[in-house]
């Protein structure tokens, strides 16, 4: 008899975790060995603690199971998780295209930026136009390591990673071979924040995921009767039921008739998303009729449910049974009990550690994938480190007859650097003194320069200056604004290229019109660069005669061919 190999499948939903353990041998026979489930807060505004709350869940199951480490498959609930089906017409037909044209439509069709997620596509047949039926599954890359890291921190590791849908319809295909061969299946999963739709038809597959589920009625129930989405939760479960339509009568508790009102009004809206998708499935995708209708997920337990469902598509609804052909152990038996429309999940997501047929996607995150690359590399790097390890005591041999010689040799260099440092530091001092000299020589003959430069500057504004009515008062220098954390009293590195000038014209016929002439003046000077056009930049102030004074004051602000240096 073939040995069992043993298989870990931890399935995520929005209100619970599942962890179960199933046997596999190569002749393909599965057998669920144990199960445990572990229900999540419902509070929305608790989401950002989600990852810490399956975190505790799953080391209190483990500490239950005394299971201390393992392989374990991962499937993902539809709600964080995008899928689209999305037809591909392959140029010529040619199926070696398929791949490139993939990542090609994977920017059109996945609604995120590629580098933020971890995405991948599988190919499942051929719409009956001839076109290839691509999925696409992507994932946020954040929510996706921050899962995983919670995960890997209760000692287990991560395989394998799938998606609810793809894991429903691997179930599927495992219990009803015949019918997922001949006939057009819907499979409809109802779960607390999504409703799953999955078609299997021959060669086929289609899938959607309406924001819409077994929280839309509580969510009802808590807000109809003012009370905590847990109590209402607890409501629903034990006294909800759905209402069925005309000619039926409620139930005579009248909580129990609230309640089945509030759940029928709110899955009206499922049913009608559902409608939808159907609708688009036959008129998009050229799909056929469902002529087989399945039942499953946490809200397939609510009483009147599959009635619901059957008076609103008029088709007969059965319950979705995927422990079809998978064996049972006793352990596993209170476990399947208490989760009778809870397994598909878990049965597809094991196919995965199994030679049965199955749907495979890489969704691992980037530190997984590095870390598994690590334990492939694990034997050589320890080969490596053992190799190491002999060279190193290979030349510790060699090491202790060279530190003799080293030894030597350090004390003749020590010696040496000694002596040279002593030079070195009297070469350091004589160079601080020529740098001093440097300096004081260069502002020396600064101020030897100005000498020249501010006599000339008076010489030609003397001769540039009209004969009568016009004088000059002042002349200033435009100092530099000096540089912050200059000493003080220290010569700027700045220069001076403007002369401030301002002075008195007397009341005259051409009035202001001698500043105009004294500018122009100065256009033909070797000390002054005036530009005609630049007049009105030169010309600061131009008192503007009234006939109470006999003169007016005037300013310029004249600009220099050569900057000098300013004064210390």
């Amino acid at each position: 008899m073939a040995s069992a190999k043993k298989i870990l499948i931890l399935d995520l939903g929005m209100q619970s975790l599942r962890l179960a353990e199933f046997s596999s041998t190569s002749g393909g026979k599965l057998k669920l060995l144990r199960g445990a489930r572990r229900d999540l807060r419902l509070d929305p505004s608790l989401e950002a603690t989600r990852a810490h709350q399956i975190q505790l869940g799953l080391e209190d199951i483990l500490k239950e199971w005394k299971f201390k480490g393992g392989s374990v498959t991962l499937v993902l609930p539809a709600h964080t998780v995008f899928t689209k089906v999305a037809p591909l017409e392959v140029p010529g037909g040619n199926s070696a295209q398929i791949k490139a044209l993939v990542d090609f439509e994977a920017q059109h069709n996945i609604p995120f930026p590629l580098d933020d997620v971890v995405w991948d596509y599988v190919v499942m047949g051929q719409t009956p136009a001839g076109a290839v039926n691509v999925v696409y599954i992507a994932v946020k890359l954040d929510l996706l390591e921050e899962l995983c890291r919670s995960i890997s921190a209760t000692g287990l590791q991560i395989t394998s990673i799938s998606a609810s849908p793809l894991a429903l319809y691997d179930a599927f295909q495992h219990a009803y071979p015949e019918e997922s061969l001949s006939q057009t299946s819907l499979l409809i999963d109802i779960g607390s924040r999504t409703s799953n739709l999955v078609i299997s038809t021959p060669g086929s597959f289609f899938s959607r995921s309406i924001p819409s589920g077994g929280l839309a009625v509580t969510n009802a129930i808590a807000k109809d009767m003012h009370i905590e989405l847990e109590e209402a939760e607890a409501l629903k479960v034990t006294h909800g039921k759905v209402a069925l339509g005309a000619g039926f009568a409620l139930p005579e508790d009248p909580v129990e008739a609230n309640l089945a009102r509030l759940a029928r009004q709110s899955l009206l809206k499922t049913q009608a998303d559902i409608s939808r998708s159907l609708s688009y499935y036959r008129s998009n995708l050229s799909g056929s009729d469902p002529s087989l209708v399945f039942l499953t997920g946490g809200m397939g337990s609510m009483p009147y449910l599959a009635e619901f469902l059957s008076e609103k598509f008029l088709k007969e609804i059965s319950f979705f049974e995927p422990l079809r052909g998978v064996a049972l152990s006793e352990k596993a038996f209170p476990f399947v009990e208490s989760n009778p429309n809870n397994l598909g999940e878990l049965v597809g997501g094991a196919l995965i550690g199994t030679d049965i047929p199955h749907t495979t996607v890489n969704l691992l995150p980037p530190f997984l994938v590095n870390r598994r690359e690590l334990n492939k590399r694990l034997p050589w790097l320890a080969g490596a480190v053992a190799i190491f390890f002999l060279a190193l005591i290979y030349w510790y041999g060699y090491a202790l007859h060279a530190t003799s010689v080293t030894a030597t040799e350090t004390t003749k260099i020590n010696d040496a650097i000694t002596e040279e440092s002593s030079i070195a530091a009297q070469i350091d001092k004589r160079s601080a003194s020529l740098r001093e000299v440097n300096e004081t020589s260069s502002q020396l003959l600064s101020l030897v320069q100005l000498r020249a430069d501010y006599p000339a500057i008076l010489t030609d504004l003397c001769a540039k200056i009209p004969s009568r009515f016009l004088w000059i008062t002042e002349i200033q220098p435009i100092l530099p604004i000096p540089e912050r954390g200059a000493p003080k009293g220290s010569f700027s590195p700045n220069v001076i290229k403007n002369i401030s000038v301002k002075g008195l014209y007397l009341d005259n016929p051409r009035q202001a019109a001698v500043i105009d002439d004294f500018v122009t003046a100065l256009q033909s000077s070797t000390i002054f660069k005036v530009d005609e056009k630049e007049k009105s930049k030169i010309i600061i102030q131009r008192g503007s005669p009234n006939g109470q004074y006999w003169a007016y004051p005037f300013a310029l602000t004249i600009p220099l061919q050569n900057p000098i240096s300013p004064l210390p």
